[in-house]
Order: C-alpha cells, then structure tokens, then sequence
C-alpha cells in the first residue's frame, strides 16, 4: 500500500510526509470538510502479524486519546485505512528539540524551560498510569506558537502492547537514552524509566551531548548498563555538585537508587540550577494553557495569543455563553458552565438534559409530529480550560457522530468551531 500526497486516508487528504521511523511514518494531511491539518502517523505493515495487535491498538488508542495535558501532543482520532492502523494527532507547526539543539546548546534559562513543560507532561501521564519509554529531544514538539509538547506517547505504548517481531526489535527504545532495565528486556517497567531516559535529556541540555555514545547500538548499552556517567561539570564547567547529584542520581543503574517521582526528581533539578523557573502548567486540555514565552533563541515565529484564563473564568461566573450549538434551520443551544447533557428529557426517568434536543427533531411529514430519534442521555459536554470536549456512553454509540464518524464510547474529543455533531436525525454546528 502506497500512500502519497494527494491520498485519501477518511476525511483526510494527505499533503506530504514529516517522517518515517522504525515502527511509523508521519504525514501532514488536511481535513477536507473541516479544512484544518493534522498528524497522521501509520504503524508498519509488520505489526500486523499479531492477529490481535489491531484489537489492542484500539484498547491503547482509546487510552492514549484521554491524556489531556498542555505539554503532550493530544490524539484526535484512531481508525484504519485499508487495513492499517493509524492515529490522528495535532498537528505542531515548529521543530524538535532534536532539531534545536543540532543548532548549539541551550542557556541555563532555556533548559529549565524545557525540563518544567517535559517533566509536567511526563508526571501528568505517569499519574494515568501511561509510561512513555522513549523519551529523547526528537520526541518534544516545539510550536511556532511557544508551546512545547511532549509527543509519541500514543506509538510507544502501542508498542509496547504488541507481539510482533518488530516491536519486540524497537519497543526497548533508542539507544542513547534508554534505561538498563530497558536493556535487560526486564518486564513490569514503572516511571523510573522514563525518570533515567529524561535524566539524559536534561544531562544533554546542559552539556550538549549525552553522555554514552558509540558506533554501535550494542556500545552504548554496553554502557548503560555497566559504565558510570561522566559527572556533567567535568564536561561543562559551571555546573553545581548539587546539579551533578540531582543527574546523576537520575542517571543511577539501579532504578531503586533513582528519583520515587518526576515531581521530585524536576524539583531537585530546579532547586539546584539557581535560575528562575517557570510555572507549571495547567493539566488540563492542550488548548487549555497559555502558550509560553520562548526565550529568542527558541523563537520560530509567533501567532496571537488566546483569551486569558482568568478573563474566562469571569466569564463563567457571570453566566455568559463561551460558543453555541447551532441546529441548521432550528433552534441554538448557548454553551454555559462546564458540564452539560445533551438528550431528551424523560420524567419518567427523571431526565432533564441541559441541552433538550426535542424541538429540534424533523417533523415526520406523514403525522406532522417530532420524529423521537434522539436518546434520552445523548452525550455530555465538558469545558476543559478553553476547550469544549464531547463524550456518548455506549448505549449511543451507534447513534452518534462527529464529522460523519461514529463516536466511541467513554472516548473523549475536543471540539473545534466548525464541527457537525448528528444525534439521530438531528444536527447541530459547534460555534466557538
């Protein structure tokens, strides 16, 4: 199967391809109704060898798509095309970390910047129970727009899950970051793993280098495993001996001698870099949190910023409407509060949604009466930061649709101005 720009992959057209790994290929593509751009990246052909690889590809997706934090990349969508798996994420106009620091190291100032956002998204994940297992610089995403995300979350747990002879060949992770325990194929890994792969992030933020590095695959972990870590002041002068602990600490062999947490491994680093550092974002939807002020050396460009939070909180108190739900040629449901249901009210069952959809049912034209297509409990609607985000419970999951797919239960989606929702034979446009 060959896909090119100009494919049809769903409602997406593909545009060009970002990049190919070892167990995925990414492309820029453009929703065609909705004329916005995503990141779609299709798993290998070889993972399809484990008959029931597709079956937990969904169970995964399902879990990777409910992360909702300001430094994770979100996951929109999963389905397949022609037999292939693939997940739909947001598309980062910007660089990698990778690419940035190919340019020259980072200042102090920089490199707290990069250890809060990354450290954030990593602790919020780890509180849900998803490791990442391939942390490194070319898997933080930097937006034109100054946000930074940490980004294949969704590809290494995936992985992770899968049987076949390719993932068991990259699910241990790359070479120069990954942990001993990683190495030795050892099962049960916990967030201490993902605490020594970040430990050689933040190792070449500071230094510019990582510190085990060799011609082969099989040297470096060689290393890992078996030699100490240079201390980062004998490679950089300046550092702290408090700053060498808190590293090397990361950096341990024994995953029982390293950091319990993230939060208290980026606490120790924060404590001994001396500068000032950043607030931690809001772990809410990616949407959600105000793009950061990247230092000049980070800067690729800047778009307008969005409404501030605490101009939407006022006006949350004060009852007004933040967006509409719009029934073509019916009636419009404004979006206030931060939990809403959308149905049919039933007193027999006690039932009064927020957003009764009974007027805006067709009129069968035989009777002249509404036609009761719509289910009583629908779908809820929930305000995460500025974002409006959509869930059906499973009995109306055949029933419910966004941009012509059917929805999964319990599976949240963010919603964007523009979207159709189709409730029976209602519809409605999301108006933000």
């Amino acid at each position: 199967m060959e896909i090119k720009p100009g494919t049809r992959v769903g409602l997406y057209e593909i545009i060009e391809q970002l990049g190919r790994g070892g167990m995925a290929t990414v492309f820029k593509a453009r929703h065609t109704v909705l004329e916005r751009d995503a990141a779609l990246k299709f798993l290998d052909l070889a993972f399809l060898e484990d008959p029931e690889f597709v079956k937990r590809f969904r169970h995964e997706a399902r879990v990777i798509a409910g992360l909702g934090h300001p430094n994770i990349v979100p996951v929109f969508d999963f389905s397949e095309h022609q037999g292939l798996p693939y997940l739909v994420m947001k598309f980062v106009e910007g660089e990698t970390l990778k690419a940035r620091l190919e340019r020259g190291r980072l200042s102090k100032a920089e490199s707290a910047l990069m250890t809060q956002a990354i450290g954030s998204g990593l602790s919020y994940a780890h509180s849900q129970g998803v490791l990442h297992r391939d942390v490194k610089p070319s898997n933080v995403l930097l937006g034109t727009d100054g946000s930074i995300y940490l980004a294949d979350f969704g590809l290494a747990r995936i992985a992770a899950s899968a049987q076949s002879t390719l993932s068991r060949e990259f699910m241990i992770g790359t070479p120069q970051y990954i942990s001993p325990e990683q190495a030795r194929s050892e099962p049960n890994l916990d967030a201490r793993t993902d605490i020594y792969s970040f430990g050689i992030l933040i190792y070449e933020l500071l230094v510019g280098q990582v510190p085990f590095d060799a011609d082969t695959p099989i040297s470096i972990i060689h290393d890992h495993l078996q030699t100490p870590p240079p201390r980062p002041s004998a490679k950089t002068p300046g550092i702290s001996d408090d700053l060498d602990g808190a590293i090397l600490r990361a950096l341990a062999k024994d995953k029982k001698d390293r950091f319990a947490s993230v939060d208290e491994m980026v606490d120790a680093v924060r404590q001994a870099m001396g500068v000032s550092w950043p607030a931690p974002a809001a772990q809410t939807s990616p949407r959600a949190a105000q793009p950061r002020e990247l230092p000049e050396t980070l800067k690729r460009g800047r778009s307008s910023p969005e409404p501030r939070e605490d101009q939407a909180d006022t006006a949350r108190a004060a009852g007004a409407a933040e967006g509409m739900l719009e029934c073509p040629g019916g009636p419009s449901y404004p979006l206030r509060g931060d939990s809403l249901l959308i149905g049919r009210k039933d007193p027999r069952r006690d039932i009064s949604p927020d957003i009764d959809l009974t007027e805006a049912e067709p009129l069968d034209p035989k009777t002249g009466k509404r036609r009761r297509t719509v289910h009583r409990e629908q779908a809820q609607l929930k305000r995460k930061g500025q974002d409006w985000t959509i869930q059906v419970p499973s009995e109306a999951e055949a029933w419910a649709r966004l941009n012509g797919r059917l929805m999964t239960a319990d599976l949240e989606y963010v919603l964007h101005d523009g979207d159709r929702l189709k409730f029976g034979a209602v519809e409605l446009v999301m108006r933000l």
